[in-house]
């Protein structure tokens, strides 16, 4: 009991690993090594180079020595790692060299696999310590997976011995000793799941984290140790009689068995090979089952755990993606329930599950999200509502944008016109001018403003023509053109200036012209003004006097007037000093003429000159007071002390005079000293009233900055002066240089003129400028030019010569230049050209998009009627069997009854089929020709694809080869050299262009004849439709029948049960009347003339005439049930011959269905 208890246990374990629907499921073990010798290394093997004698103990005390040569791994002394796989066959080992260390053996197996055992068998000494490793990334790094020493302390030291408590932990083996006998075979086996059996993981996890291997390594480290024996000493080496890596293809518990690796044709097909593939379950997908498939990632991905197969969720697309990917995102947001984003949404869908109406569409209320026509075109104008055309998702109705209005929101609101999608509010508002227009609203659809009279434009803000609009006024005036005068009756918009004709002038061309005056009729004289120093007008029109702008004066405006620099035509404003000088020169100035009306005046004539003495004393007087009334700067207090030392002389030589000399002397030249006194005095006058009122009104900070200016000045116009009086020397030298330069002229220039008559008579024959000419201007000239001499014809081609043709040879830096300009115009124009063909290939490529869409629609359209009417008929035949198996029953039923078998005949006789057998024959056949002669519509559409990527790098190579032209024909240098390749390859862009628009064409073709022929397809599924459905009423009402039939024969057969009892019941009554029969008869001639009542002979004749009628009635019942069995045996044989024609036909219908399954299959599996 406890043995099969053990069974069922183990057998339920299995299953539970196998069975991918309970959760975790991993595949069957099984050696790695199988089919993968060539990638088991080894870095030591003996014999590889020559033979090798290796000694071992034999017997007691004995040893035997036996060579190794692996030069030939097939020959018996040769022991290659190959020797050490399972399939190597008896007596075969692999051996290392001897005395080597370490050694290792690796294992590449190239992709993730499942370790679950690694079984070695050591033939010879046993290694005392190794280490088995692993790696996950192709041996570019390697982790322990266990050491293992028969001293763990010494030879690893630092590892830990005891059992790991955590899978990142490893631990060191202590091996058992090898006994007496290390030569002895001894198997060392390593499970990863065995290793860490205590720790509290589960066996996913464990498997994910210690099982899982690219690459296994064996590190032999430490050699055996082997008895010492007398003689010769025992060899020393490594050897495995056998190595098995049982594991399989790492499928993180998404797959319970591996599949061929198909991408890999280097390894051999071997059934007990174990491949790399998975079969992956739980909607995974990859080699490893590493990641989920496609249109299945709303969840991320997961290794499968026991109860828990983490499988993929499948995108909720609403079937309208083929792909989606997940978004880490999107998961986090929706609490970590789907995470998947559909793409490329079809039936015009849209947003993260294809659950939303593309923009332009609306939901359609009679379907559903999921299906194809969950989406219908929307009504509403795209340009006028606020999401791009959409309509709302519960209403239907379309959202205008703020100036749009109306059902479809495609008019503007009134006031408002230009509907356009790229402006935010729909409508631009109606601007029209509130003087020229005579409302605000404006056409809809051009903004045209309703104008008033002799206003127009789209605003109504511009006069019409001969019209003019004054400033601040809201009408439109007539021009008022001279019509003699001007040359229309069009004015400016805003001066409302005519244009005049020469010689007239003026607002309206009734006056003289720009810079004259006068009357026209009479004659205009021109303004004799300067132009820089006048107005625009420049003079009156009637007097003619110049009009100065500010800051100019003169009767012809050409100076500068007072408080402005002498700078004309500038005449800029002079700085303040200069205002605040003049006011002080002024005040000078009325001061002396107050000063000048105090003083006596001088002597008149040649009489008495007068007493000069009291006017010297005044004059000496005003000098003192003047003196100690300011403080002078020292040059006026030097000017001061000489008039007074001045004035002592004068005083002295009065004295003189008065003491030598009469007093009507006159004194030579004393006039003219007094004279110049005087003057002297009146500028010191003026000087002292302009100080002393300068004193009175202004600060004296302003008198320290304005004498500084005036210092300045004076000290510039001294180093001036000075500068002249220094240039005297060098002017005189400039002189004296230039008479010089004039001698050496002189001297110089008749040889000069000898040699520039030399050089013209040499230019009169050389240089040669024809051959230049040729090089530059293409020149057809063969006389010689030169300089001077140039007779014969133009040097270079007139202008209009006709340029060089495509063909012909260029001759010169012209003639190429104007033929490159001529070729890239010609390239420019085949440029755009290319352009245009290329936007219509792009259509056409569009449009083929498109049709491919609708044949794949149409196609899956086909396979879903084609798989329903497939499954109709399938229950109608399976019902049809049914009762025909019912028929054949109760046919056959001796228990049935007669008169409801002569029923069912009677309905089957005046049964009549929709169609004979003949003509649903010839239906089927018909259904037959048209499934063969359906387009292969996977073939169309893969020829499609390869037809459209060539089309699309068409495209490419043509837009390509446009930029490229488009570079060349920028690149001025080198147009000429690569000009002809640029045509070449413009000419092959073209035909690559057309080659691509004839293959669209040709695939537009083939997907409308593929869409034609699913219409004759989809109208003959439709017909075997019609045939079939008036044949169910038919079918419908046999079945109740029959029903009817199978009651009644229940019921005839408990009658008839019935009637047996009473027949036997019957017999036993007969034989009891029998029994009384005869003793009466015995009785009667006893009793016959005593008794009374009926004579016995009446009752037995009456007996025996009811029995005869019985017997008749029997009889002829008998005959007519003969009569119905042989009619009823005609029906049976006629409706099996029947059933049998049925079954045939439907043998053919059920062929003709598989074919039409299978092309069903085939257009819903296919993708544009």
């Amino acid at each position: 009991m406890r043995i099969l208890l053990l069974l069922a246990a183990i057998a339920a374990v299995s299953q539970a690993q196998t069975d991918c629907s309970r959760g975790a499921c991993y595949p069957p073990s099984n050696d790695l090594l199988l089919g993968r010798a060539h990638q088991l290394h080894a870095s030591s093997t003996c014999g590889l180079t020559g033979s090798e004698i290796y000694c071992t103990p034999y017997q007691q005390r004995r040893m035997k020595c036996c060579p190794c040569d692996s030069r030939n791994p097939n020959s018996q002394l040769a022991h290659t790692v190959g020797d050490a796989l399972s399939t190597s066959g008896p007596d075969r080992w692999w051996q290392s060299k001897k005395d080597v260390n370490p050694v290792s053996l690796q294992l590449d197996l190239d992709n993730l696999f499942q370790l679950d055992n690694l079984v070695l068998s050591f033939k010879g000494p046993r290694p005392t310590a190794f280490v088995i490793e692993r790696t996950l990334d192709n041996g570019q790094s390697w982790q322990p997976a266990l050491y293992l020493a028969t001293d763990c302390q010494r030879t690893f030291p630092g590892i830990p011995t005891t059992t790991p408590l955590s899978l990142d932990d490893t631990y060191c083996y202590t091996l058992p000793p090898t006994g007496a006998d290390p030569y002895r075979d001894h198997i060392i086996q390593f499970s990863p799941l065995r290793q860490y059996a205590y720790v509290p993981a589960t066996k996913s996890q464990k498997i994910e984290d210690a099982s899982a291997l690219t690459g296994l390594r064996v590190r032999f480290t430490e050699l055996g140790d082997v008895p010492r024996l007398p003689g010769r000493a025992l060899s020393r080496f490594y050897a495995l009689k056998e190595m098995k890596v049982m594991g399989s293809c790492m499928c993180h518990g998404h797959a319970n068995r591996c599949l061929p690796d198909t991408n890999n044709n280097y390894l051999p097909s071997d059934s007990k090979e174990v491949h790399p593939q998975c079969d992956c379950q739980h909607n995974t997908a990859g080699v490893n089952c590493e990641r989920c498939a496609d249109l299945f990632v709303d969840l991320p991905w997961r290794p499968a755990e026991e109860g828990n197969a983490h499988t993929c969720k499948r995108c909720e697309c609403n079937n309208h993606a083929q792909r989606c990917h997940f978004d880490q995102a999107v998961y986090q947001a929706s609490g970590r329930r789907s995470g998947g984003v559909c793409e490329g949404c079809m039936d015009h869908t849209t947003g993260p599950k294809c659950d939303e109406c593309a923009p332009g569409y609306q939901p359609n209320p009679s379907s559903r999200m999921d299906r194809p026509d969950a989406c219908i075109r929307c009504v509403c104008s795209a340009e006028g509502t606020v999401n791009g055309g959409r309509c709302d998702d519960s209403t239907g109705s379309c959202l205008c944008k703020v100036n749009v209005e109306g059902p479809r929101c495609d008019r503007c609101k009134r006031g408002y016109y230009d509907l356009s999608p790229s402006n935010p509010l729909g409508c631009s508002k109606c601007s029209c001018s509130p003087d020229g227009s005579l409302s605000t609203i404006c056409d809809p659809i051009t903004g045209q403003c309703p104008c008033r009279s002799h206003f127009h434009g789209v605003n109504c803000e511009v006069c019409s023509k001969g019209y003019w609009k004054p400033s601040l006024s809201g009408r439109c005036q007539a021009c008022g053109c001279d019509p003699t005068r001007s040359y229309s009756d069009t004015c400016d918009q805003v001066t409302g200036q005519c244009q005049c004709k020469p010689g007239f002038g003026g607002l309206t061309c009734t006056k003289c012209p720009e810079n004259a005056y006068g009357d026209p009729l009479i004659g205009c004289r021109l303004c004799r003004c300067d132009a820089e120093g006048t107005l625009p007008e420049l003079c009156d029109k009637q007097t003619g006097a110049c009009l100065c702008r500010p800051g100019v004066t003169g009767t012809r405006c050409d100076s500068c007037s007072r408080g402005h620099c002498d700078s004309f035509p500038g005449c800029e404003t002079c700085p303040s000093c200069f205002f605040a000088l003049d006011t002080q020169r002024q005040n000078l100035s009325s001061a002396l003429e107050r000063l000048s009306l105090r003083l006596p005046s001088r002597p008149v004539g040649d009489g008495d000159l007068g007493n000069f003495g009291p006017r010297i004393r005044v004059m000496e007087t005003s000098l003192t007071l003047i003196q100690n009334s300011i403080s002078l700067p020292p040059s006026a207090a030097i000017q001061i002390d000489d008039a007074l030392s001045q004035l002592d002389k004068l005083r002295d030589q009065v004295d003189k005079i008065d003491n030598n000399l009469s007093p009507l002397e006159k004194a030579p030249g004393l006039d003219s000293e007094l004279d110049r006194l005087q003057a002297l005095l009146d500028r010191l006058t003026l000087d002292y009233k302009a100080k002393n009122d300068a004193k009175d009104n202004s600060v004296s900070e302003n008198n320290s900055e304005s004498l500084s200016a005036i210092k300045d000045a004076y000290d510039e116009s001294t180093d001036a002066a000075k500068k002249v009086d220094a240039s005297g020397k060098p002017l005189k030298e400039s002189a004296d240089i230039r008479e010089d330069t004039l001698d050496l002229q002189n001297k110089v220039q008749p040889g000069n003129t000898r040699d520039l008559d030399k050089l013209n008579q040499s230019m009169a024959a050389r240089p040669n400028l024809t051959p230049v000419a040729k090089q530059v201007c293409g020149s057809v000239r063969s006389e010689p030019c030169t300089p001077l001499q140039c007779a014969g014809g133009d040097l270079c081609p007139p202008d209009g010569t006709p340029p060089c043709k495509k063909g012909e040879v260029c001759v010169g830096a012209l003639p190429l230049s104007k033929r490159a300009n001529a070729d890239v115009k010609d390239v420019k124009d085949r440029l755009d050209n290319l352009t245009g063909k290329i936007t219509d290939a792009v259509e056409k490529l569009q449009q083929t998009q498109d049709t491919t869409n609708q044949v794949r629609q149409s196609t899956e359209k086909l396979s879903k009627k084609m798989k329903q009417a497939r499954d109709e008929l399938e229950d109608d035949l399976k019902d049809t069997r049914d009762v025909v198996k019912k028929l054949k029953d109760f046919l056959s039923d001796p228990s049935s009854n007669l008169t409801h078998i002569q029923e069912v005949s009677d309905w089957i006789l005046k049964a009549k089929l929709p169609l004979s057998p003949a003509a649903l024959t010839r239906k089927l056949e018909e259904l037959k020709n048209l499934a063969a002669s359906l387009p292969d519509s996977t073939s169309v559409l893969k020829e499609a694809e390869p037809l459209l990527d060539t089309a699309r790098k068409q495209l490419k190579e043509a837009q390509d080869a446009r930029d490229t032209a488009v570079g060349v024909k920028a690149d001025v240098d080198g147009l000429l050299s690569g000009f002809d390749s640029v045509e070449g390859s413009l000419s092959d862009l073209e035909d690559k262009l057309q080659n691509s628009m004839d293959l669209v064409d040709n695939l537009n073709t083939n997907l409308t004849e593929a869409q034609n022929q699913l219409s004759p397809a989809e109208k003959a599924l439709d017909d075997v439709s019609k045939l079939i459905n008036p044949m169910k009423p038919q079918l419908d009402e046999l079945k109740d029948l029959l029903k009817d039939g199978g009651l009644l024969a229940q019921d005839a057969q408990d009658n008839a049960d019935n009637a047996d009892d009473e027949a036997d019941a019957a017999d036993k009554d007969l034989l009891s009347l029998e029994k009384q029969l005869d003793r009466l008869k015995d009785e009667a001639p006893a009793s016959g003339s005593g008794g009374v009542g009926v004579p016995l002979g009446d009752r037995l004749a009456k007996l025996q005439k009811d029995a005869g009628a019985l017997a008749n009635t029997t009889d002829n019942m008998l005959k007519a049930l003969e009569g119905k069995a042989d009619s009823l045996r005609g029906l049976k044989d006629e409706f099996e011959t029947k059933s049998a024609t049925l079954e045939g036909l439907e043998d053919k219908l059920r062929g003709y269905l598989e074919t039409l399954r299978r092309k069903a299959n085939d257009h819903s599996t296919c993708r544009g």
